[in-house]
């Protein structure tokens, strides 16, 4: 290639890149804002979250300026003058119109031109009604609060919430959406919140307020995940035992040396005790349990402690400390005990209140519960 060609081929870029970004080319904001003749309206983009100045236009006597921005990725995007703002919404192709006062610049009177910033001002306007009339009402409940002003507020309040979710899902692919879903539960709108992440991935991607939303949203439905199969975990764990079934055979170590099972308590209720020297839960529950095993010792009831220590003095010392005084065993394995594990134990202090005949009667019995199940079965 020789230096005129590619002389030729550099200059014929840079004119292409000229004509992509320079002032003049792609769209216009044409402004107009009564009383503010002379002034200067800045036209800013979004960086970081910081607002960066990409044009800006003195106004004539009549307040009326055009503002020639670049193609710019759909965005929000900010006009300002002086103090006063206004944010709108517009793609690479879309030129709005905007009419308004001096100190009215956020609330326009006329925004047309741009269907994304039509729709973010309509929801803005929808959104100050909403404030004004939830004002009214509040005022009115503090001077004098009665039920029907009570209600006609819940009845504001759920009207305008599921008018954001409309709003939302009908204008999912622009940024006017991400104005509704501020008002919206996330957790509790999760699936909508998701259409628009969707939806705006196609349109806004490198928008920063559209990866702020996204990160938001990713998190919370991978949280949703991790607990749906924290849930499924549990009720396959609930299912290897099931209350009505037969509790499992546990033969341990005895505190000094010997050994004991659940099957030679057969014929009283007995509470298995999944617990730990180490687990303070477990320590402070204690108390409560040896009330409630001094009520019913005497009508039947046995507790036979399955402790998850691994250190035998530490076991020893703690129930010695704790003054507890039925059955213990344990096979100093952690969470790894045989026991807890046959039982799907996840958590400890966790319980299992066996019948007389060995089967099942209830899982997850805290002392206060224990009291009123054995009343019910042994009588108070």
């Amino acid at each position: 290639m020789n230096p005129m060609t590619r002389h030729l081929i550099l200059f014929l870029v840079l004119g292409a890149l000229a004509a992509c970004t320079g002032a003049g080319g792609g769209r216009t904001v044409d402004i107009t804002v009564e009383g503010a003749g002379g002034r200067t309206v800045h036209f800013n983009r979004f960086q970081a979250n910081r607002p960066m100045t990409v044009d800006s236009v003195e106004l004539d006597g009549d307040g009326h300026g055009v503002l020639h921005i670049p193609p710019m990725p759909l965005d929000f995007y900010q006009l300002t003058l002086g103090d006063d703002k206004v944010i709108i919404a517009l793609d690479s192709n879309e030129s709005v119109t905007l009419d308004a006062s001096l100190g009215m610049l956020s609330m326009p009177k006329k925004v047309s031109g741009s269907p994304n910033s039509e729709a973010l001002h309509a929801f803005y306007r929808d959104s100050r009604e909403f404030d004004e009339q939830r004002e009214q009402l509040r005022a009115a409940m503090s001077n004098e609060p009665d039920t029907a002003t009570i209600r006609k507020l819940n009845e504001l309040n759920a009207a305008f919430y599921q008018r954001c979710k409309g709003f939302a899902a009908e204008h999912a692919s622009s940024p006017a959406a991400l104005a509704a879903l501020g008002k919206l539960d996330m957790q509790r709108e999760l699936g909508l919140f998701k259409q628009v992440r969707d939806s705006l991935r196609r349109t806004m991607l490198r928008s920063s307020f559209y990866t702020m939303m996204r990160d938001q949203v990713d998190r919370l439905e991978q949280q949703e995940v991790v607990l749906k199969m924290q849930e499924e975990e549990m009720k396959r764990l609930s299912n290897i035992v099931p209350a009505g079934g037969p509790a499992p055979e546990i033969r341990q170590n005895t505190p000094d040396g010997g050994t004991f099972a659940l099957s030679q308590l057969r014929g009283k209720v007995v509470l298995i005790d999944f617990w730990a020297s180490w687990c303070r839960p477990c320590r402070i529950e204690n108390p409560n349990v040896k009330k409630v095993y001094a009520k019913y010792k005497s009508k039947g009831f046995e507790i036979l402690g399955v402790s998850l220590d691994r250190d035998q003095a530490a076991w020893v010392k703690a129930i010695k400390d704790d003054g507890l005084p039925w059955k213990h065993v344990s096979d100093l394995g952690f969470w790894q005990n045989a026991a807890a594990q046959e039982y799907g134990v996840q958590s400890i202090p966790y319980t299992v209140l066996v019948d007389r005949e060995g089967n099942i009667i209830e899982k997850g019995l805290r002392a206060h519960d224990l009291d009123a199940k054995l009343a019910e079965i042994l009588g108070s």
